[in-house]
């Protein structure tokens, strides 16, 4: 059972900290290359705890990214639902695919993410030619090794 907390704990701690790497300010000659660290870090975690992670936290989630970023209201919360759902799917044969892989799922993953945020702003009214807003899915499908490999030594370290 501390087991358990620990790791519901820990879960929460990397939420916690791809929003405030999701809100930090960076030069805007690069903020189009700002990684999706909420998006990888529901990956993530579905792929390794599709129990306590699923759809309904990747929900929550994209609330809370919707807030504290500013956007409409819901299209993180969307699109990352369907990023869960898109992951639950097919987790199982994810966790044997190697990391070069698991990347190029990742980049596959995190562009319809964007791609499904991009299509709700446009029909909003709040378009934006061309397909630089894809360039985060590249970012975070190269991030994702690192990010993976930390995430699996704190969670190693911690039991």
């Amino acid at each position: 059972m501390v087991a358990t907390r620990a790791s519901s704990f820990f879960i929460f701690f990397c939420f916690s900290a791809s929003f405030l790497f999701s809100i930090l300010a960076l030069p805007s000659a690069v903020s189009y290359l700002r990684p999706e660290w909420v998006a990888m870090v529901v990956i993530y975690w579905v792929i390794k705890s599709p129990a306590k992670v699923g759809v309904v936290v990747a929900w929550s989630s994209g609330l809370v990214l919707d807030i504290l970023e500013g956007n409409l209201l819901g299209v993180n919360a969307l699109s990352l639902a369907v990023v869960a759902y898109l992951v639950l799917i097919m987790h199982q044969r994810i966790k044997l695919f190697p990391l070069i892989q698991q990347s190029f799922t990742v980049f596959l993953v995190v562009g319809i993410h964007l791609m499904i945020g991009h299509l709700i702003r446009n029909v909003v009214g709040d378009s934006v030619s061309g397909m630089a807003y894809l360039f985060p899915a590249f970012t975070s499908a190269v991030i994702w090794p690192v990010l993976y490999l930390f995430i699996d030594k704190v969670t190693l370290k911690l039991r």
